[in-house]
C-alpha cells in the first residue's frame, strides 16, 4: 500500500510539474498602459509575462507596433527579469498625437516552446503639445486637376507614405473612382503627387492603412459604398502603390477597419456593409492577399461604421458597429481566433453614419462617438470596460454630420471630437473638459459647401495637432493650423521694408520671441488691407526643415511671435523668413 501511495504521489507531482512547465506565456503587465492619452513620442513599449519567453521568437513580426500616422515601427528589443520582460525601443520617435497599436502574436513562445494561447494587443496615444481649439484656416487646396469636373472627394487618410517623418494624405474620390496622394512638404500639401485608379470601384470612400505584408511599407484598403468591392493597394515605398486588387464583401461597403483578429501576426480587415446588413471578415494570408470574405449578420441593421478596439480589457480586439438602419451601436467581442460574438447594443438618437473610438472620459476604458446624420447631433457612449455600453449623451452639431474624428487637438491630455457637417458646409469642434463632457456650443470651422471628413495630424511637426478637412461638393482640401506660435501685432506703424530681427532671449529654453516687419505692398494704396504671404521656417544644424512657424497672409505691420520649442532637442537652429521675394535667416541656440 505504501508503495502504491508513493507511486501515486509521484505521478501527481510529475503531472503538476508538467502542467506548470507547459503553461502558455501570459501577459501580466504592459507599458504604456492601454488608452493612455499622453505617452512620450520616444516612449519604450514594455510587456511582462508570467513565465520566461523564448527570445528567438521575439521580432518585429511577432511583436508589432504600428502608428496610425507614422506607420510600422522598427526598433530594438531588450530582455529582462530572466526573460520575462521585453522592452521595445523604436528607432525613430512616433508622431505627435497619434494612435499606436501594439500586437503580440501567437508565434511568441515560452522557453517550454508553448505559444501564447491567443494574440494580445492594446492601443495608446502619443502626447500632443499644448495648442488651441481655435485653429486657423491657412490654405485651401484643390483636389481636382485643372479643368476637371466633380470628383467628389470624401475621405482623407493621413499617414507617412514616403517615410520622411511627416504625415501625408491619401484622398479618396467617389466620382472619379481613384485616390490621390498629397505629399507633406513640411508646410502644406500643395500639389497632387500621384493618382491611383480603383478597379471595379463605385463610390469609394472609407479607407484605412496597415502593413499587410510585413515589408515595412504602408498599404491601403478602400471600401466602395455603391457595390460589394473591397479594394486593396500594396505600397511599394516612396508613396507608390501597386495596382489595386478587388475582393467581394457584402453590399454597399461603408466602413473599413484593420485588425489582426486571429493573432497570427497578419493584419486582417473588417468591413461594414450597409446594403448587406452584415459585416465581412477578410483573413490575411500573410502576404497581403486576403481569403474570401466570411460574412456575419449582427443583431443590428444597415451596418455602416466599424471601429476596432479592446472593449473588455482582455487584450483581444473587439468590434464596434454603427448600424444606420436600426439607430444603434452594436458591440461584438472577439475571441482571439477570428470569431466575434454579440456583447451589447445601445440605441442612438439618430442614424450613425460614422463612428470613432477612444477613452473619452479617461477611465481607462474604450468609448464610442457617432455622427448622427439624420438628427444633426453627435452621440457619445461610454464603455464599462467589461463589454457593456452606457446610455447616449447627445450634443447638437451642424446640419447632417456624416463623419466624426477624434484627437487631442488642444493638447490638454483628453480627446476632443470634430464633426463634419455635410448640410451646413462646416466642421464642428467639441472640446472635452477632461471627464468626457463636451461643450454645448462647438467651435465652427469653415468648409465651403459640404464638410465631409477631417483628419487630425501634426502637419508641420511642431508637436501640436493640425487638421485637414475635405469638402466633397467643391472638391477642396482645407488646412487648419494649430501651433505654439502666438503672432501679435506690436505697432500700427507701416514698415518701409521687410525686416527679420534676432530672436530674444538667445540662448533660450523653451520659449523665445522673434520680431519681423511686413511692409506695404508698393502696388497697393497705403492702408489697403490685402495680405502678403509670409513664411518663417525653422531648420536644424544639418539644414533639415523641422518646423514651420508661420505660413499665412499678413497685412502690413510690425509683428512678434512667441515660439515654444519644447518638442525639440538642444542645439543650434536657424530661422528663415520668406516673404514677397525677401529671404533672410538667423541663428539661435536652444539649451535645455
Amino acid at each position: 500500500m505504501k508503495t502504491l501511495i508513493i507511486s501515486l504521489c509521484g505521478i501527481f507531482f510529475f503531472l503538476n510539474t508538467y502542467i506548470l512547465f507547459a503553461q502558455a506565456p501570459l501577459v501580466i503587465n504592459i507599458s504604456p498602459q492601454r488608452q493612455v492619452i499622453n505617452a512620450s513620442r520616444n516612449t519604450q513599449i514594455s510587456v511582462t509575462f508570467n513565465n520566461p519567453v523564448n527570445t528567438s521568437t521575439i521580432n518585429t513580426s511577432t511583436f508589432r507596433v504600428f502608428g496610425k500616422l507614422s506607420g510600422p515601427a522598427s526598433g530594438t528589443f531588450q530582455f529582462g527579469a530572466a526573460n520575462k520582460a521585453i522592452t521595445f525601443t523604436p528607432s525613430t520617435p512616433f508622431l505627435a498625437g497619434e494612435w499606436i497599436t501594439v500586437s503580440l502574436t501567437k508565434e511568441i513562445r515560452g522557453t517550454n516552446n508553448v505559444p501564447l494561447t491567443v494574440g494580445y494587443n492594446w492601443n495608446f496615444w502619443t502626447k500632443a503639445e499644448p495648442g488651441t481649439l481655435n485653429v486657423n484656416l491657412i490654405r485651401t487646396i484643390p483636389v481636382r486637376r485643372q479643368g476637371e469636373g466633380l470628383i467628389q472627394c470624401y475621405g482623407a487618410l493621413g499617414s507617412d507614405f514616403n517615410d520622411d517623418g511627416r504625415p501625408d494624405l491619401a484622398i479618396v474620390n467617389e466620382v472619379s473612382e481613384d485616390f490621390r496622394v498629397f505629399l507633406n512638404n513640411g508646410t502644406n500639401y500643395d500639389t497632387i503627387y500621384s493618382i491611383y485608379t480603383i478597379p471595379s470601384g463605385s463610390y469609394p470612400s472609407p479607407s484605412e492603412g496597415a502593413d499587410f505584408n510585413h515589408d515595412g511599407i504602408i498599404d491601403i484598403v478602400i471600401g466602395n459604398a455603391a457595390n460589394t468591392i473591397l479594394s486593396a493597394f500594396v505600397g511599394t515605398g516612396n508613396a507608390g502603390f501597386q495596382s489595386g486588387i478587388s475582393y467581394t464583401a457584402g453590399n454597399l461597403v461603408r466602413g473599413v477597419s484593420v485588425v489582426d483578429f486571429d493573432g497570427d501576426g497578419h493584419d486582417d480587415v473588417v468591413t461594414a456593409n450597409r446594403g448587406g446588413n452584415n459585416i465581412s471578415l477578410f483573413k490575411n494570408s500573410g502576404t497581403g492577399i486576403f481569403a474570401p470574405a466570411v460574412n456575419i449578420n449582427t443583431v443590428g441593421n444597415g451596418e455602416t461604421g466599424v471601429m476596432i478596439a479592446d472593449a473588455n480589457n482582455d487584450g483581444i480586439s473587439d468590434a464596434f458597429i454603427g448600424c444606420y438602419g436600426s439607430n444603434e451601436i452594436v458591440l461584438l467581442l472577439g475571441n482571439g481566433n477570428g470569431g466575434f460574438a454579440f456583447s451589447s447594443r445601445k440605441t442612438l438618437n439618430g442614424p450613425p453614419w460614422a463612428i470613432a473610438v477612444g477613452d473619452i472620459n479617461r477611465d481607462g476604458n474604450i468609448d464610442v462617438a457617432a455622427a448622427l446624420s439624420g438628427n444633426n447631433r453627435i452621440g457619445v457612449l461610454f464603455g464599462d470596460g467589461a463589454g457593456g455600453l452606457g446610455t447616449t449623451v447627445n450634443y447638437s452639431s451642424g446640419n447632417f454630420p456624416l463623419a466624426i474624428d477624434i484627437g487631442d487637438v488642444d493638447g490638454d491630455n483628453d480627446l476632443d471630437l470634430i464633426a463634419s457637417n455635410y448640410g451646413a458646409g462646416t466642421f464642428s469642434m467639441f472640446g472635452n473638459n477632461g471627464s468626457g463632457v463636451f461643450t454645448n456650443t462647438p467651435i465652427t470651422l469653415p468648409a465651403s459647401e459640404a464638410g465631409s471628413c477631417i483628419t487630425v495630424l501634426d502637419r508641420d511637426n511642431d508637436g501640436d495637432m493640425d487638421l485637414a478637412g475635405i469638402d466633397e461638393v467643391d472638391d477642396l482640401l482645407f488646412i487648419f493650423n494649430n501651433g505654439p506660435v502666438n503672432i501679435e501685432p506690436i505697432s500700427t506703424e507701416i514698415p518701409s521694408s521687410f525686416v527679420l530681427s534676432q530672436n530674444y532671449p538667445n540662448p533660450f529654453n523653451p520659449e523665445t520671441k522673434i520680431k519681423f516687419d511686413v511692409p506695404q505692398d508698393a502696388r497697393r494704396p497705403v492702408g489697403a488691407s490685402e495680405t502678403q504671404d509670409v513664411r518663417i521656417v525653422i531648420y536644424n544644424s544639418a539644414g533639415k526643415e523641422v518646423q514651420t512657424l508661420i505660413d499665412q497672409g499678413l497685412i502690413a505691420g510690425k509683428y512678434e511671435i512667441t515660439w515654444n520649442a519644447s518638442a525639440l532637442e538642444s542645439g543650434i537652429y536657424f530661422y528663415k523668413i520668406l516673404a514677397g521675394g525677401f529671404v533672410e535667416s538667423k541663428k539661435m541656440v536652444l539649451l535645455k
